[in-house]
């Protein structure tokens, strides 16, 4: 639940983004006493105008008045104009430096803060919330200030004319600030239910949307369509309660005003014996009347923008003041020679903080080797790349590259050093070229052509328009599995980084490709050093030393010979493997 000093938190971290346009700002504001003083110099123009020119027959002076009155209403129209534009530009212009941080900001968000939050609320954070905000600072939070100084300016000009229609008009006023009040925080609620549901809505429809052949498949589309309706009526009833309090707001508001204004005019008819109200000032205390409820009827609605505005920044700056990032560090890994070293290594994932994936693992690897690492599924093979990536920290022992800890290091650095091959391919809706070379111009297209040769992937290129230059759709759902990760394999050997990470590269690919890529690279993975996990083990017989875990824990050690002849955990898994015909997962 929010509060009077968080919003001014919120409101504080708003500004300090529309201070950047300082210059047209600061334009803007200064318009707002000159709009206000002619707009409140009209009802007196008019005034003078009937007492004056009209009752008085002075008819020379109608030209004056009148080219007064025309002049005030193009200048006030003039400046209101360029106001609104002003005001629209910078509220681009400071939604699209939020949304450039914010993205910033998200993407140096830890794994760990992923592995909780939908991906479906982030594209609310950068998307829907943020254009909600550029909306309520063009069209209301600013212009507020407008409304504040026009009444008071009011106020002082019917205080002017005549003070007992001003206390007659003002009578009205405490119970409808108390309306107000009520309305206002009725309004906060119902629209942070609003931007809370819209983000369950898209990480629902996004998630559905990703898993649709699993649905499918089996026939959920019933029980699918049963929850998103649940959210989906959340929805509605959420923005139907706002709506019809933004309504009652503004009704009450104008019944305010029709009513004030039938008072102001039966008390001046009783005058109407006498000089103490002249019909000039009735016109303009009228005219008034209007004016004073305008911007009341404006505020309204602008309070019930700013609600949604408050709203929006509580999830977009709550998101900016998650501090689980990662940290640039002083110390850079350069010229890595492909040593690393693993002393009494724990690791548990802060979502499981008592279910530990690691559990004192300890090994060398020394400059051009290849480490295999075995073991059945849920051991922690993949946890161990994901601690040598830099992707989590909070581990217990050691992990040393080139004698540096790596913690200590600067995680850019460090994946500098290293490349992955995973068990899915990462695919862009880009250039084949580009999801091989990741926009990295150090990398010729020649190398791109080399890598596709040595991964065997030129027959992808070859069947396309475009060659390299042809563009992947769908982020590579026109490619086979195996096509995806062979161009994964590709963007691995055209990088020039000393480790290579295979993480269940060659799943895939079939058997056929897998042994051409293995003849294409051996030559070329000789010069780096590659830790490879596996489940398909005729793929690790010729590493120079291979690891079985289990539960987190090393339970055997040595190269392919060694452990067959060991005849213990490693053995008998690729006896089961070569005697069944296909690789499986030891439960």
């Amino acid at each position: 639940m929010s509060n009077f000093s968080t919003d001014k938190q919120y409101l504080a971290q708003y500004m300090h983004y529309v201070m950047r346009h300082k210059k047209r700002l600061l334009l803007s504001l200064c318009a707002i006493p000159l709009i206000a003083g002619i707009h409140i110099a009209q009802p007196l123009i008019l005034k003078y105008a009937i007492d004056h020119v009209f009752l008085a027959k002075a008819y020379d002076k109608l030209h004056v008045v009148a080219s007064l009155l025309a002049v005030a209403v193009v200048a006030e129209f003039s400046l209101r104009s360029l106001q609104s534009f002003l005001f629209q530009h910078i509220g681009q212009h400071t939604v699209t430096d939020i949304r450039h941080d914010l993205f910033k900001h998200v993407s140096s968000l830890k794994m760990s803060y992923f592995d909780r939050t939908p991906q479906g609320m982030l594209t609310s954070r950068l998307t829907s919330d943020l254009e909600s905000l550029n909306d309520s600072f063009a069209t209301g939070v600013v212009t507020l200030i407008a409304d504040v100084l026009t009444i008071i300016g009011i106020l002082t000009a019917m205080l002017f004319l005549s003070v007992e229609l001003t206390v007659i008009t003002l009578i009205i006023t405490p119970p409808l600030f108390m309306f107000v009040n009520i309305c206002r925080k009725q309004l906060r609620t119902q629209y942070n239910a609003i931007r809370s549901t819209i983000g369950k809505l898209n990480a629902s429809i996004q998630e559905q949307l990703e898993g649709l052949p699993i649905i499918q498949q089996y026939n959920r589309q019933r029980v699918n369509e049963s929850e998103f309706d649940t959210l989906n009526t959340a929805y509605r009833k959420a923005t139907i309660s706002s709506v019809s309090y933004d309504a009652l707001l503004y009704s009450v508001i104008e019944s305010m005003a029709s009513i004030t204004l039938g008072i102001v005019i039966g008390y001046a008819l009783g005058f109407q014996q006498s000089d103490a109200i002249t019909i000039g000032l009735l016109v303009a205390f009228i005219d008034y009347i209007q004016k004073f409820f305008q911007p009341l009827k404006e505020i309204s609605n602008k309070f019930a923008i700013l609600q949604h505005a408050l709203a929006s920044l509580e999830k977009i700056f709550g998101l900016f003041n998650e501090t689980d990032t990662i940290q640039t560090k002083p110390l850079k890994l350069h010229d890595f020679s492909g040593k690393i070293t693993l002393s009494n290594l724990h690791f548990s994932y802060p979502s499981h903080p008592d279910k530990p994936v690691i559990n004192g693992i300890s090994f060398d690897v020394h400059p051009g080797q290849t480490i295999a690492i075995v073991g059945p599924t849920g051991s922690g093979k993949s946890s161990l790349i994901k601690l040598l990536l830099g992707l989590y920290d909070g581990y217990t022992g050691s992990i040393c590259m080139d004698g540096k800890e790596l913690n200590t290091l600067d995680c850019q650095s460090v994946r500098r050093q290293m490349v992955t091959v995973g068990q899915d391919a990462k695919l862009f809706n880009r250039s084949i070229a580009f999801n091989i070379t990741l926009g990295n111009p150090n990398i010729s297209e020649d190398q791109v052509l080399k890598a596709l040769t040595l991964a065997n992937a030129m027959h992808i290129v070859n069947k396309r328009p475009k060659g390299i230059h042809d563009t992947i759709h769908q982020f590579g759902q026109q490619l086979s599995a195996g096509e995806a990760q062979l161009i994964g394999f590709a963007r691995a050997l055209a990088s020039p980084a000393p480790v290579i990470l295979l993480d269940e590269a060659t799943a895939n690919i079939d058997s056929l490709s897998e042994h051409a890529i293995q003849q294409a690279t051996n030559a070329l993975l000789q010069e780096k050093t590659v830790i490879v996990i596996a489940h398909r083990l005729s793929t690790i017989q010729h590493a120079d030393t291979i690891i079985a875990l289990k539960n987190g824990h090393i339970i055997e050690q040595g190269n392919h010979a060694e452990l067959m002849a060991a005849n213990g955990f490693y053995s008998k898994l690729y006896g089961m493997q070569f005697t069944q015909g296909s690789p499986l997962n030891i439960p």
